[in-house]
């Protein structure tokens, strides 16, 4: 093991007494190119070794830091990242498939909060929708004061849309009929009028509603606190790391220590993203219960008395149920509509079934009518239940998504690598490109492969049945083959190939590609810690910063410390970014916990509180929240004028605001039946500030049509899936 203080001893002794003729240590002097900091001086430091001379007078192998400063790096994130790990969202008793949710939290960091921050700003919109239901000074109590005994409008829309954001954790049955799930979705989750048995009251399915939403808020994980003390601990951490690096200017080890805890601050963001994104204590049973009560409504509405009666009370026509007959198909819609968990970005190319139902009422008559839309529960209700003129399904990508990713890749770069391209460095690089192909692979399987198809056809004929074909005839004319060993082996593959073919090319991409690449990167994570806890860098090859092509000397004179102000600048624009995308990202979630913690508290009361606190809240930091939205809108607007393109002026998204429209802001119905089309809801705009921004709206109001994601080719359904 080599001792880096006594070899700089020797080679500047060397050095600085020629007299000695030490050539065989002199022959060493580094008399190349200098890269970083050593490049702005103006003379030749002189005690600069190459790295040869590196292994020939210092040895191989690296020499590891002592105990104390292992010790040091331990107690100061080690534990505090094993702790945040702890208070992930697990699920009980699945040792296999917390095994996998990990790896690819650590391993695929950025899918996991892209996914991860789609599923809040879904439910965000949920609880935005209930919050803009009613007038900012009215919060109705839980039952009706016209109708004693029968639940007020507004605690009917506070369950659905909770349920709604619960179903969006969960995911659908591949290659189901999307536009077919999409109607009996809406219908459960916003019809008061089904009967679901002949000999009940209509309040059967709103009851349903309640005392499903009632059980899966009593089953919502809590200890938000212990993931909170964690955090914090993190924070003291950095700070202690900041401190000690900046009291110790240009020490190597401190220096190391912070960027070790940057290359980390990603970590307790995820892990605080999944307090918003709660998971249920049991998520199957909460599975069982969602699709139980989503077959109690698909049987009503293929009994013909009571979809007659539905029909009759709702004034619509036979045709607007043609489509239930696709519901009688037992293999896509009985018990199992949901198949497993996927919030927190466990499941790849999830999407969820909220977005398509949310967007489309929103830019049917949501949008336009603003707060206390739900003013007519008749008319707010239909709408909900018949959606737009043209549905898409659950299946259609909205490209607003991207900026839930572009917010994910720009806090897993928060971290700042070292000057120069070393070990150290190269380690944070890697593991950052590791995650940018492995999500780039994601997003691009998911995109261009449609779910659950075979291999695209210009790669058939590379399929292992072919090759396999091949092989066994090539091993049938050979006359030396041992056929014993071969028929077991033969067997075992013909088992291998009928798994495989099985298998759709999604699958295919993620048992062999995606699962491996993640499990590597997760254990390259690790190794970096690892290293870096205890020294496995300090050896001569990384301490030369060979990897960029550049370098190959170190200077005995810096091999510890180097002078503070070569390294002020770096520390400063590091540090100063790691905190502010890390602070920014704690900021964010913080306010959409507290602003829709009203959709899931169980006690109706407390949530009223909360939900006059969210207003109170969002009323007085209007302004300051409106700044991002009118520079990112301004600015698409600006990119869409200099490509030519017109962009439109109507909105789709709901907007918060504490004004309620005077006039014309609710659409109305007219015509019959199937024949049910909106009118009116002219927009008028108030002198007040609160709608200035509405012509500029959320990131990516101003894109075109939804874009239907890959969807699948099924027979015997007709529309898009």
């Amino acid at each position: 093991m080599p001792n880096f203080s006594n070899c700089s001893n020797t080679f500047i002794r060397a050095i600085d007494n020629p007299s000695l003729n030490l050539w065989e240590l002199t022959q060493f002097s580094y008399n190349g190119s200098f890269n970083g900091s050593l490049s702005e001086i103006d003379y030749r430091p002189p005690h600069i070794i190459t790295l040869a001379g590196c292994r020939e007078i210092c040895g191989a192998g690296s020499e590891y830091y002592e105990w104390k400063d292992s010790s040091a790096t331990i107690t100061t994130w080690v534990l505090p990242v094993m702790g945040l790990l702890l208070q992930a969202p697990y699920e009980s008793n699945e040792f296999w498939r917390t095994l996998r949710a990990l790896a690819r939290w650590l391993g695929n960091p950025i899918a996991s909060l892209s996914y991860t921050l789609w599923n809040i700003k879904t439910t965000s919109k949920c609880a935005l929708m209930v919050d803009m239901a009613t007038k900012y000074e009215q919060i109705p109590g839980l039952y009706d004061e016209e109708s004693p005994g029968q639940r007020s409008q507004f605690s009917q829309i506070r369950d659905s849309m909770y349920i709604l954001s619960v179903m969006n954790q969960y995911e659908i049955k591949r290659r189901m009929p999307s536009i077919e799930a999409e109607k009996l979705l809406r219908v459960a989750l916003f019809s008061d009028s089904l009967k679901l048995t002949a000999d009940e009251n209509t309040s059967g399915l709103v009851q349903q509603r309640y005392e499903l939403a009632t059980l899966i808020r009593k089953g919502r994980r809590k200890g938000v606190v212990p993931v909170f003390i964690s955090l914090l601990w993190f924070i003291f951490s950095l700070e202690i790391s900041i401190q000690q690096a900046y009291g110790e200017l240009g020490a190597n080890r401190t220096a190391h220590n912070m960027a070790l805890g940057c290359l980390l601050s990603w970590l307790p963001v995820l892990i605080l993203t999944s307090i918003v994104d709660r998971n249920p204590i049991a998520a199957d049973s909460i599975l069982h219960e969602l699709n139980s009560f989503l077959d109690r409504v698909r049987s009503a509405l293929l009994d013909v008395n009571l979809r007659t009666a539905y029909i009759q009370d709702t004034n619509k026509h036979q045709d607007d149920f043609a489509w239930t007959t696709a519901l009688d198909s037992e293999d896509y819609f009985r018990l199992d509509f949901f198949t497993e968990f996927a919030g927190q970005g466990r499941l790849r190319w999830h999407y969820g079934v909220a977005h398509s139902i949310i967007a489309s009422i929103e830019g049917s008559f949501m949008a336009a009518a603003g707060r206390n839309w739900l003013k007519d529960a008749e008319l707010a209700r239909t709408k909900m239940i018949l959606g737009p003129e043209k549905l898409f399904g659950l299946r259609w990508f909205d490209f607003r998504m991207l900026w839930q990713i572009i917010s994910s890749i720009c806090i897993l770069v928060d971290f700042t690598p070292t000057v120069g391209l070393g070990c150290r460095s190269g380690g944070f690089l890697i593991f950052g490109v590791l995650s940018f192909a492995i999500f780039s692979v994601e997003l691009l399987v998911w995109c261009l492969v449609n779910d659950g198809t075979a291999s695209p056809g210009r790669f058939r004929k590379y399929s292992l049945a072919r090759l396999s074909s091949r092989v066994e005839r090539h091993l049938s004319r050979s006359d030396s083959h041992n056929w014993g060993p071969y028929m077991v082996s033969k067997l075992r593959f013909r088992q291998f190939l009928r798994w495989y073919s099985r298998l759709s090319f999604r699958d295919r991409i993620e048992i062999f590609i995606l699962n491996p690449s993640e499990a590597i990167n997760a254990g390259w994570l690790v190794y970096v810690v690892i290293a870096q806890t205890f020294g496995w860098y300090r050896n001569c090859s990384c301490m030369v910063s060979i990897w960029g092509g550049r370098g190959g000397y170190i200077d005995f004179d810096w091999i510890e410390n180097c002078p503070a102000n070569e390294v002020n600048v770096y520390w400063g624009f590091g540090i100063g970014t790691s905190l502010f995308v890390m602070c920014t990202a704690f900021a964010f979630i913080v306010v959409e916990y507290c602003t829709q913690s009203h959709l899931s508290t169980v006690d109706y009361e407390e949530s009223r509180r909360g939900l006059r606190w969210t207003r109170w809240f969002k009323k007085h930091t209007y302004l300051v929240r409106s700044i991002p939205r009118k520079f990112i809108g301004c600015g698409i607007h600006l990119w869409l004028k200099t490509m030519g393109k017109k962009a439109f002026h109507e909105r789709r998204s709901l907007l918060w605001t504490w004004k309620t429209k005077e006039q014309g802001g609710l659409p109305t119905l007219e015509g019959q039946g199937s024949n049910l089309h909106l009118s009116g809801g002219s927009r008028s705009r108030e002198s007040d500030d609160a709608f200035e921004s509405d012509d500029i709206g959320e990131p990516g109001d101003v894109l075109m049509e939804p874009l239907e994601l890959a969807p699948p080719v099924q027979e015997g359904w007709s529309g898009p899936l």
